[in-house]
């Protein structure tokens, strides 16, 4: 049986996407290892180039930008390892990663998923885990004060301010950029809802592992490199509303119909704060204050996480 999957959705990130594919293949050494790549209809060549340079994975070419969610379905058929990687094409492995996984996952069979510590390109320790969202921590978190009290357990407590990331413990949830789900749990509880198009569904993911019964895990010990933003910066403004839509459609669903007001205060809240940082750091005022401004709106007009009319546009 294949040991682990690896399935990497791709828009435009070519040169990442070599480096991440390369890494795989180096790392992977005494594993059996399968590699899926959906391409979500992108011109920088990145499609021609997987087809090119590794000829061995299973490529998925799309048509259209189908998003995060719905895009790592169209693999999910091919997938035949025991482990199943969702894996962000910035992602990079570095040595040993996988023999540390492999070892923690063999001996705690209640674990579902696992994300590994990740370091950005300066190898300093991302933050990579949260708690669960709730309405209190989402108001705090919009407030702004949290960037005010780092350190504070109460005040930042969405981001586990307290916990460094340097010890592997259960955690709420992982960052989707690298995250593992074991295949059993997976034919148990179903996989990623496609009706986020991106954002909030490794957090949903996670939270109906949790309800099942399963333990999701943050694994010190293994390590990976993560650029970070390589998409999403390309479309800030679209960036930003699919969060905001994303954490509607995820309270809704978790919480039902009537968090409709206190999201919209919040979502004022976050755009208010964000554009008034904007303006007195000069980074970009206009163009924050009209993602946020068309964020709230989506919410307001209970504009859906997943656009089905036109997903490449997403306006």
């Amino acid at each position: 049986m294949i040991d682990f999957t690896f399935a990497v959705v791709n828009w435009n990130t070519r040169d990442l996407l070599k480096r991440c594919l390369g890494s795989i293949v180096t790392e992977s050494a005494g594993f059996d290892v399968q590699i899926l790549v959906a391409d979500n209809a992108s011109d920088d060549g990145s499609a021609d180039m997987v087809a090119t340079d590794f000829p061995h994975v299973t490529l998925v070419r799309h048509h259209r930008n189908l998003g995060f969610a719905a895009a790592h379905a169209s693999l999910l058929p091919f997938s035949q390892g025991a482990y199943h990687v969702l894996i962000n094409s910035d992602v990079e492995l570095l040595p040993g990663c996988l023999k540390v996984i492999e070892e923690r996952m063999r001996s705690h069979p209640r674990i579902g998923i696992l994300g590994p510590q990740m370091v950005g390109p300066d190898d300093a320790i991302q933050p990579t885990c949260r708690r669960f969202p709730t309405l209190a921590n989402q108001f705090l978190e919009a407030s702004g004060i949290g960037r005010v009290f780092p350190r504070s357990r109460r005040l930042n407590a969405y981001r586990m301010a307290e916990f460094d990331h340097r010890s592997a413990r259960s955690v709420d949830q992982v960052m989707g950029a690298f995250f593992l789900v074991r295949a059993s749990m997976l034919r148990e509880i179903g996989y990623l809802d496609t009706r986020f198009f991106m954002y909030y569904e490794e957090v949903d993911y996670c939270l109906r592992a949790t309800r099942a019964g399963y333990e999701v895990f943050f694994e010190s010990g293994s390590r990976v490199r993560h650029e970070g933003g390589a998409s999403s910066q390309r479309v800030r403004v679209l960036t930003i509303r699919r969060k905001m839509r994303s954490m509607h459609y995820y309270f809704r669903k978790h919480r039902g119909p009537w968090v409709y007001a206190p999201l919209v205060a919040i979502c004022a809240l976050d755009g208010a704060t964000h554009a008034a940082r904007a303006i007195l750091t000069g980074n970009r005022p206009l163009e924050t204050m009209k993602a946020y401004g068309y964020g709230l709106w989506d919410v307001l007009t209970l504009k859906p996480s997943w656009n089905k009319t036109d997903a490449s546009i997403d306006a």
